[in-house]
């Protein structure tokens, strides 16, 4: 008789949980409203983001119970929650992980499979600690191209009225832009998952857009947040919900029958982004020597960056150096410049990176993405150690040839200097790692990584190894960029003679050598710009199918943090 009480007395308990806000209850169970918890029930995982200040506040007895979608019974009764620990909970002797975290949660749900494209509707909410709650419908898709290889993906969202007409929808998300697209970014291959965010940050603090005066609102980056994602109830573990680099966020002026603002990603490691090669372009394409062709969107014209590229490649050192501050911004060449070798973002030196004009008769400028192989680690997580080289192009291939009292050079070791005094120093960059690190630590974000990601891994020499790292790569270039006008140490990006692919033509399959047991991307692309085939490669030696590639002629790029190789493949 005793039970059977007890059991309608629980059932009651939850019936009043789900029906009422959060409020203190008597006796020994901790009840959480709907829009506090989130439950994985397939890897046995509760995931609660309510402050845990104020659930102590609220039920400050030894709590034995926790009343969610059903009564879960904790092992051992809890005088107090925190986010830097977990707890055992048992339902229906089934054991559970609970968790509790200050940070928001995205939840998303689809009865459709999420692919690279086309978006598929979805419907979106976006829990915070503090009960703001935000929900809507969306459409989203798989994004990124190598990244998408990984287990864990990245989205892009893009949020809609409704599932009928689907009329986009701006929204206002943890204080960044108000807008109708968002980015989920997965930091899959980011050992400690705070590369990109810290290295975004840093870069606001050191460059800002030259025109903001005209455009209060402009921002030369993005901003990121991190949330927990739910996907169909499934935990999908810590993400960053990010901005776009787009002509909103850039504030570059609309197309009015003209080409006004321009702007293009570097999607591919071709000769046009790195300025060693000068391919003829196609007004049919959207995709051109390496760019993807993104504003303005009502006409595709490359005349403009093409004869860009043409300057930097072919014009005399005397129209170079007397013209180049006419056509691309030196403050933000050198800020940026000084930025992807602080970093060493061998992965941004042409590809993963935008270039952006405000306006017809202004300058070029650079517009940096895709922060994650960085400071101390390559575009596939792996540790790189390397601090003595200088990362550039063909572009600051020139530049450094300007020894002008006026000059890229000159205007290189002011800058530095000036920034070595106050961002780029080892106490300011690694309190803003720190930060980041310790924000995830103590809300036990690594524990729930490494659960659902068994490839994760966080150590104490992991963080360490950061600011080892970052101590000698700041000794080296207080070296380097302090030097009078010669050519720099180490140069970078070149078109390597250590790589070969045979046989050319091919049929079914492509050999590719190296001199060194170094991790690769290779890519193929059609004339189109089109890429057919992407794979990681790790070691000296590779033998590739390509037999599923029809005949024709395509471009080969064979990539990693210290040179790039592209070459014309034919297949018979």
């Amino acid at each position: 008789m005793r039970e059977i009480f007890t059991k309608k007395l629980l059932l009651l308990v939850s019936l009043v949980a789900l029906i009422t806000p959060f409020s203190a209850t008597a006796g020994d169970t901790l009840v959480i409203a709907r829009n506090f918890y989130h439950v994985d029930h397939k890897s046995r995982l509760i995931l609660v983001n309510q402050k845990p200040e104020a659930i102590n506040r609220e039920y400050s007895d030894v709590k034995s119970h926790l009343s969610l979608d059903g009564v879960y019974i904790f092992t051992q009764g809890v005088p107090e929650v925190e986010s830097n620990t977990s707890y055992e909970v048992t339902r229906e002797n089934e054991l559970y992980q609970l968790y509790f975290t200050q940070l928001p949660v995205v939840r998303i749900s689809t009865r459709n499979k999420i692919v690279d494209s086309p978006s598929v509707y979805a419907q979106f909410s976006l829990d915070e600690a503090d009960g703001k709650s935000v929900n809507s419908f969306l459409k989203i898709e798989i994004r990124g191209n190598f990244s998408q290889t990984f287990p864990k993906k990245s989205y892009e969202l893009s949020f809609v009225n409704d599932t009928l007409a689907g009329e986009s929808r701006d929204m206002s998300l943890l204080g960044l832009r108000n807008d109708n697209k968002y980015n989920l970014q997965a930091m899959y291959n980011e050992p400690l998952r705070i590369r990109s965010k810290t290295s975004n940050e840093l870069w606001q603090e050191i460059h800002q857009i030259y025109y903001k005066n005209l455009e209060p609102e402009a921002k030369n980056g993005i901003d990121m947040k991190f949330v927990e994602v739910f996907l169909n109830d499934e935990y999908k573990g810590i993400y960053t919900l990010s901005e776009r680099v787009d002509r909103k966020q850039l504030k570059l002026k609309k197309y009015n029958n003209a080409i006004t603002g321009e702007l293009y990603k570097g999607e591919a490691w071709d000769g046009a982004v790195t300025f060693t090669l000068l391919p003829p372009y196609d007004n049919n394409s959207e995709i051109w020597g390496g760019f993807e062709y993104k504003h303005p969107e009502e006409k595709i014209d490359w005349k403009n960056i093409y004869d860009f590229v043409d300057f930097v490649k072919n014009s005399s050192n005397q129209e170079f150096n007397s013209t180049y501050q006419k056509k691309f911004h030196l403050g933000n060449a050198v800020d940026y410049f000084i930025f992807l070798n602080l970093s060493r973002a061998g992965d941004n030196t042409g590809k993963n990176i935008y270039i952006a004009k405000y306006k017809q008769g202004e300058p070029y400028y650079y517009v940096p993405w895709d922060l994650d192989g960085v400071f101390g680690t390559d575009w596939m997580g792996l540790d790189q150690p390397t601090t003595t080289d200088v990362l550039s192009n063909g572009f600051y291939d020139r530049l450094l040839q300007d020894c002008s009292s006026t000059g890229f050079r000159d205007a290189l070791r002011t800058r530095w200097t000036e920034l070595r005094t106050t961002v780029i120093t080892e106490d300011n960059i690694m309190a803003k790692f720190r930060a980041n690190h310790d924000y995830l630590l103590a809300n036990n974000v690594f524990e729930r990584e490494k659960r659902t990601w068994v490839d994760f891994e966080q150590t104490p020499e992991q963080f360490t190894y950061i600011n080892t790292w970052l101590k000698a790569r700041l000794a080296f270039l207080d070296t380097e960029f302090n030097r009078s006008c010669i050519t720099l140490a180490n140069k970078p990006i070149k078109q390597s003679e250590t790589l070969k692919l045979y046989p050319n033509p091919a049929n079914d399959y492509l050999n590719i050598d190296t001199d060194a047991a170094r991790s690769y991307e290779l890519s193929i692309r059609d004339l189109s710009g089109r890429e057919v085939l992407r794979s990681a490669l790790q070691g000296k030696q590779h033998k590739l199918s390509i037999a599923h590639l029809k005949k024709g002629v395509y471009v080969v790029t064979l990539q990693n943090a210290a040179e790039v190789r592209t070459q014309k493949l034919v297949i018979n």
